[in-house]
């Protein structure tokens, strides 16, 4: 296989309901589009995202008591999702979820999809993978639940974009340059097994999966993993704190329970609450705080200790940590709130950690098993997060409904694929720097002036110069977006917007061949 190669849609909201999708980076000899896009699963001005979500939370099949709003049910029957007698789901309710999905995304007769099929077939023809990696600016929650959708799911009409050549990361922008870690001879893995008293009990099997899975790169020197004696938080801080610079964890594993909820902020409370729609606290009526993730450690005395997405995410960053993954549930989820960093694996993306694999939905003990092993088998061989993550998917039973649950945020500059390993990234993937946030973009990667013939210094010079106007058109353009009514006039300043990605597009090109020697 020669490598991957890689499309990047920006998919910005205009919008509750329409948000606009450009493809920012596309692969060499593949042009540029961009669409304006309707969001999947609304009927007459009503949002059935979260009764979509609901049934992809499900492993154990339609249960009535679980979809009481007002015409819930007749939603699920009229969308194909549940069947007439109202008993089961429909057998083919994940391809209907993911073709619906497909159409808000690339849009029948339009330019974006054209570019989509072109992008998957040069990739074949090139013997390579097509990482489609899709760009939300965290400010789009203001404006939409775009971040929201369940886009692993998305289905051409014959198969699931997953089961084919196609890899998908997310991608969070804001107003920060991405990480830049360096890759390791040997990878060090710290493994964290939460069984806090009072919740389902899992096994250790997941523990041992991933032991099996790595047991290879161990025997090699490539991977040494360590366990965790004890899952409280304060052992976790004293581990990380006493640590050398050559014994910090490059990878961290947490393994046990976790929910997205509500916590009551009395102190003498504290009381959790699973799901959104509570707003007083249940214990002692105090008004509940917005939704957020929590992972489920364990106190001294072996109850469960609920730490906050903030709370987790203040305790990695100081420390160079690549990869965070996540096997508890509903650790990628986040529906709503005012943030799209208020889910687990969004908020530590928001504290500067390159990469992480978590759940958006729950999973079954033995899903994330098979998916342990094989990620981790896969990523101890010096494949790159991309492979590792799409090999443990493919484990979990891809005629099942939990392969779709793992979802991998990446955000790790001059490392589109999630390489860990000091290995030379496929030329195909060394592409030019990416567009950053919803308004800003990042300054061009011109490193190298001092290699530059004299005669083009002037000119990178000149494109920078260039490049830092368009940057400051785009502000200006999209700030002014924001306060219009008039829908024609919006239309043209969205047209606007869409050239000065080109433009910028374009300069970066030049930058990029003048780096190059051409």
């Amino acid at each position: 296989m020669s490598g991957m190669e890689l499309l990047e849609l920006t998919l910005t909201p205009l919008d509750e309901q329409r948000f606009w999708a450009i493809a920012t980076r596309v692969p060499n000899g593949i042009g540029d589009a961009s669409t304006e896009c309707l969001l999947p699963f609304w009927v007459d001005g009503q949002d059935w995202r979260r009764t979509v979500i609901k049934v992809l939370e499900s492993s154990q099949g339609f249960r009535a008591e679980h979809y009481p709003e007002p015409g819930e049910q007749d939603w699920l029957e009229q969308s194909g999702l549940l069947l007439p007698d109202r008993q089961r789901f429909h057998p083919a309710y994940l391809e209907q979820v993911g073709q619906s999905l497909y159409r808000s995304l690339f849009p029948p007769d339009r330019d974006l999809k054209q570019v989509f099929l072109h992008s998957l077939r040069l990739a074949e023809q090139r013997d390579a993978d097509l990482h489609l990696r899709l760009k939300f600016a965290a400010t789009s929650v203001k404006r939409s639940r775009l971040a929201d959708y369940p886009w692993e799911l998305l289905h051409d009409g014959q198969r699931f974009l997953l089961h084919q050549k196609v890899r998908l990361s997310r991608y969070i922008a804001y107003d920060a340059s991405p990480p830049r870690l360096p890759t390791q001879q040997t990878l060090r893995v710290l493994l964290l097994s939460a069984r806090p008293q009072g919740l389902p009990q899992l096994t250790l099997e997941e523990q041992q999966s991933i032991q099996l899975g790595l047991q290879r790169a161990q025997e090699t020197g490539l991977v040494q993993l360590h366990i965790l004696p004890s899952a409280t938080r304060k052992v976790l801080n004293r581990y990380l704190t006493d640590c050398s610079p050559e014994q910090l964890p490059q990878v961290l594993h947490f393994d046990g329970h976790g929910v997205f909820g509500k916590r009551c902020t009395n102190a003498g409370c504290l009381t959790l609450h699973a799901g959104i729609k509570v707003e007083s606290c249940r214990a002692c009526g105090q008004t509940l705080p917005a939704p957020q993730g929590y992972l489920a450690f364990e106190t001294e005395q072996g109850q469960a200790d609920y730490q906050s997405a903030n709370q987790v995410a203040a305790l990695l960053q100081p420390y160079p940590i690549a990869l965070v993954v996540l096997s508890a549930c509903q650790s990628g989820m986040t529906v709503a709130g005012d943030s799209v960093f208020n889910g687990m694996a969004q908020n530590l993306i928001d504290q500067r950690l390159p990469a992480v694999v978590a759940m958006q939905y729950s999973v079954q003990a033995a899903a994330a098993c098979e998916f342990a092993e094989q990620f981790y088998r896969v990523l101890g061989s010096k494949k790159t997060l991309l492979m590792a993550l799409n090999q443990g998917i493919r484990e979990m039973d891809v005629e099942g409904n939990q392969w779709y649950r793992p979802v991998l945020y990446l955000r790790w500059q001059d490392n589109e694929g999630g390489q860990l390993f000091v290995e030379t990234l496929m030329p195909s993937e060394s592409v030019t720097p990416t567009l950053e946030g919803e308004t800003k973009v990042p300054e061009p990667l011109i490193e190298a002036e001092n290699s530059v013939k004299p005669v083009q210094t002037l000119r990178l010079k000149y494109l920078q110069s260039k490049r830092t106007n368009f940057e400051q058109q785009l502000d200006m353009v999209q700030s002014e977006i924001e306060a219009l009514t008039d829908v024609t006039l919006k239309g043209q300043y969205e047209n606007r917007l869409n050239l000065l990605f080109k433009q910028i597009e374009q300069v970066d090109q030049e930058i990029q061949k003048i780096r190059q020697g051409n």
